[in-house]
């Protein structure tokens, strides 16, 4: 799998993250439900990583670009 692949797959998981808060921020306003506290810090938590992730392999698509792809 490229560096680019991963890229685009951690951007996916970043905006689906996301989704995934605005849905519980939905269902507390609308649906009156009370969500437990483990998903007001799941969300955040795969947030915080797979934007790590995306800039991790951000970086690794400069660096293909600049230097190769590297050879095994």
């Amino acid at each position: 799998m490229s560096n680019k692949t991963k890229r685009n797959l951690a951007l996916v998981m970043v905006c689906l993250s996301v989704v995934l808060y605005i849905l519980i921020f939905v269902e507390q306003i609308f649906f009156h439900y009370k969500p437990d506290w483990w998903m007001w810090v799941a969300a955040p938590c795969c947030f915080v990583v797979f934007l790590g992730l995306y800039r991790n392999f951000s970086q690794a698509v400069k660096e293909d670009d600049k230097y190769g792809p590297m050879k095994k």
